[in-house]
Parts: C-alpha cells; sequence; structure tokens
C-alpha cells in the first residue's frame, strides 16, 4: 500500500474526482442522480462508483443502462450484505479502496443515494478541498443551511445525536452525520491505511475521527438536506443501539488508545463487464 501524500504537496495530484454512492433499492431516483452528478461534474473527469448492496428492484439494471451510455463515468461493484442492519460505511469504503486503486483522483465525494444530497453543490464542496481544507462536510448544522421534507421527530433526534457525539468526540465538527463529504487524496489514504471496525452508518464518526487524530483540515459549509420523499430508510433501531455503544469506542480511540494500521488489502482488479470483485 502506498504511503500517504503529505497534506501540503496535493497540488502535485491529478485533477479529477471519484464520486462513491451506496445504493441500496433506489430505482426510483437513481437514474435522475446519475445523470445530475454527470450533469454538474461536466467540467471535470469524474466516475461515480457505484456500491450496490443487494437491491431487489431494478437499480442495478438501471445502472446498467446508464454505464452502457457513459462507461467512462460509472464504475458498479455489487456486494451482498451480511446483516440485516445498514452496511452504508462498509460499501463506502469498498468504493474509497476502487477509487484510489483505480483512479488518480484528487477528490473523492460521499453521496447518498436517494437524492438527500443536491448534486447542485458538488461544485461548492469540490472548490473547498482544492483550495483551502482537506475534508469539507455539507453541513446541517451551521448558519446558512436548511432541512426540508423531513419529519420534526427525525430532525430533533438527528440534532440531539449530533450534540452528544460532539461532546465526546470533538466540538470542531458540527455534523458527524450528514453523508456529503469531500476529502482529497490524502485523507481518502489516512482511511485506507487506518484500520476501519465499523461497516455500520457510524463509520462517518469513526473517519471523522481518524482525520481529527491525523491533524486534517476540516471545514463545513452549508447545505440543503432534502429529506426522504420516496423509499424506506435503511436505519434500523439496531444500528441506533450499537452507534450508542460505538460512539465511546470511537472516542476512547480517539483520545487515549490511537488508531491500527489496516491490515485489509485494496480490492483487485475488477471486471468492467459487470463491476463484480474478482
Amino acid at each position: 500500500m502506498t504511503t500517504p501524500l503529505p497534506l501540503d504537496m496535493l497540488h502535485t495530484a491529478a485533477r479529477s474526482v471519484c464520486v462513491l454512492l451506496p445504493v441500496l433499492n433506489e430505482e426510483h431516483c437513481i437514474e435522475r442522480l446519475l445523470e445530475e452528478i454527470n450533469t454538474n461534474l461536466a467540467g471535470e473527469n469524474a466516475v461515480t462508483c457505484v456500491v450496490d448492496d443487494g437491491s431487489r428492484d431494478r437499480t442495478v439494471d438501471l445502472v446498467n443502462v446508464y454505464r452502457a451510455q457513459a462507461p467512462a463515468r460509472v464504475h458498479l461493484i455489487q456486494r451482498v450484505k451480511t446483516s440485516r442492519g445498514s452496511e452504508r460505511g462498509g460499501a463506502l469504503h469498498a468504493a474509497l479502496l476502487w477509487g484510489l486503486e483505480h483512479t488518480d483522483a484528487d477528490v473523492f465525494v460521499e453521496m447518498d443515494g436517494d437524492l438527500s444530497h443536491r448534486p447542485e453543490e458538488l461544485p461548492a464542496g469540490i472548490a473547498l478541498v482544492r483550495g483551502e481544507c482537506d475534508v469539507a462536510i455539507a453541513s446541517k448544522y451551521i448558519v446558512g443551511s436548511r432541512v426540508i421534507n423531513r419529519p420534526l421527530g427525525r430532525r430533533l433526534v438527528s440534532r440531539l445525536c449530533s450534540i452528544m457525539v460532539r461532546s465526546v468526540i470533538s466540538p470542531l465538527v458540527h455534523d458527524y452525520s450528514n453523508g456529503y463529504r469531500f476529502y482529497n487524496r490524502a485523507a481518502a489514504q489516512m482511511i485506507a491505511e487506518t484500520q476501519i471496525r465499523y461497516a455500520s452508518p457510524i463509520y462517518l464518526t469513526e473517519v471523522l475521527s481518524v482525520w481529527l487524530s491525523r491533524g486534517a483540515r476540516i471545514a463545513e459549509f452549508p447545505t440543503t438536506y432534502v429529506g426522504r420523499g420516496k423509499g424506506e430508510s435503511k436505519l434500523r433501531l439496531t444500528d441506533l443501539a450499537k452507534a450508542a455503544l460505538a460512539i465511546f469506542e470511537i472516542a476512547g480511540r480517539l483520545h487515549v488508545f490511537g488508531y491500527g494500521a489496516s491490515t485489509r488489502p485494496i480490492p483487485a482488479q475488477t471486471r468492467p463487464d459487470t463491476g463484480m470483485h474478482v
């Protein structure tokens, strides 16, 4: 595995973008999302790595139709879930490792697959990473942000969880739960070379704590978060229960024990016709 680039040498990296897109049963919006991503990255050398965790609808078929039209802009990895809870974190990690192995991207972007994150904000986040920070978070909890089409109860739970996480991890970050993130190649390599323990959505907090421990420059910018209008939430009560315990374990590594090196290999070459791992 390669050694991470020093943060002050990133201007030498190639200018391209790798979007990491975990999906599960998103047939209602996946075509629109891929089209809007490409529209807003029209001036970029960009690829979207779609990671499907076993969709039971037409999501994979629709992604393959789009890939046939723009094969250089979309890559597909198909996985099988190993637990009943959400494995969004594991999907993101698989996409990150693929991006490091198969692209020379200087910017990586994490997005949700249900149109909660607005592709119109892609240029702003990319510009921040190329300009003044190593990690840029589209934050729901700073001045100028909006949350729409989301029930009040879910908004309150999300806010309270964020306050709790800030109290045990770091007050430097306001939004630990929004998965709309932008980061440079050195930040991606930090994660690839660190032992990541969580495949659930708590992966988002674990990754942020790794960046905090390594001194990465983290910025937040206002976003408009659009609540899920269709489809079914992938988050289960079991995810929330496990997350509550995991937060303190992550805090222990951040503040006391430190992070171990990864023993997980970078993915093998993939078959271009199916996107499946060899």
